[in-house]
């Protein structure tokens, strides 16, 4: 577990206790919204590893037809701390994860339990269990988990961009906004995957019939458990449907130096995933 050095009142709310009670081998799916993370998740869940029970998870949408593979309750405890912390939606500006009122202090002390509530419970009955969590959420969930893994995966900047907005935040953020925030993401899982034993995967790679055969075989034998064939029938050849919505993106939104040099990175540390 990572180190957390739990307050007097945390302890006394049974936090630290509960935390000796989270145990197993524990993945960890990460990647910014609209990157083919729930694709992953579905593909991990199908290597044996528990996410919970189907009534857990987030229900299905029109634009998630197959499912999140998402607990409900971390979903909503990840929210829930971050507003308790006065976040909005969107990185605007520092974010400081720490409330400010007194009020809230007690509501995130309720919070915090109820985060160690739930990991009990996903992993007392499992010797392999996961979750799946946006980079941006990973930061305040990390310490309280056992030694884990992380399996990340990230999507071209455009096509990203452009299915969060078109999905999420309709007439909400300019597209330039959504870029930037797809920046932000990718140095967060950056950090993050640099501290742990973890696997980088690109989102195109991963649905291409032609390459991902490879893939597949380095993510099972990264779970340790599952078959790689039966993970590929598990992909929708036809998931890449914003191809040709974003062909002139990058003409009228030109790649910053900063989002080209990230991709070059992510680049270079998939291919090291890649190779046999």
């Amino acid at each position: 577990m990572s180190y957390h050095s739990y307050t007097q009142l945390e302890k006394l709310i049974g936090c630290e206790r509960l935390a000796r009670k989270i145990t197993g081998e524990t993945i960890v799916v990460m990647g910014f919204q609209r990157s083919g993370t729930s694709l992953l998740t579905n593909l991990v869940h199908s290597c044996g590893v528990s996410l919970g029970k189907d009534k857990d998870f987030r229900p299905p949408l029109i634009s998630n037809p197959y499912g999140f593979f998402e607990h409900k309750q971390i979903f909503r405890l990840s929210w829930k701390y971050l507003r308790q912390a006065d976040f909005q939606d969107g990185r605007t500006k520092d974010i400081c994860f720490t409330p400010m009122t007194v009020r809230r202090k007690i509501a995130r002390l309720a919070t915090i339990r109820k985060m160690h509530v739930t990991l009990n419970r996903l992993s007392s009955k499992e010797e392999k269990w996961g979750m799946k969590l946006f980079p941006l959420f990973y930061y305040f969930w990390k310490d309280y988990l056992p030694k884990h893994k992380i399996v990340a995966i990230f999507r071209d900047p455009y096509a990203t961009t452009h299915s969060y907005l078109e999905v999420f935040w309709p007439a909400r953020f300019t597209y330039e906004h959504g870029l930037k925030q797809w920046l932000q993401a990718q140095k967060d899982m950056l950090y993050h995957i640099s501290q742990t034993d973890s696997l980088l995967i690109r989102y195109e790679d991963l649905i291409d019939g032609s390459k991902n055969d490879q893939i597949l075989q380095s993510l099972v034998d990264f779970v340790g458990d599952g078959n790689a064939a039966k993970a590929k029938a598990l992909i929708d050849p036809a998931l890449n449907r914003s191809i040709k919505k974003i062909a002139n993106m990058p003409h009228i939104y030109p790649m910053s130096d900063e989002i080209s040099h990230m991709v070059r990175v992510l680049d270079d540390l998939k291919l090291k995933s890649d190779r046999p």
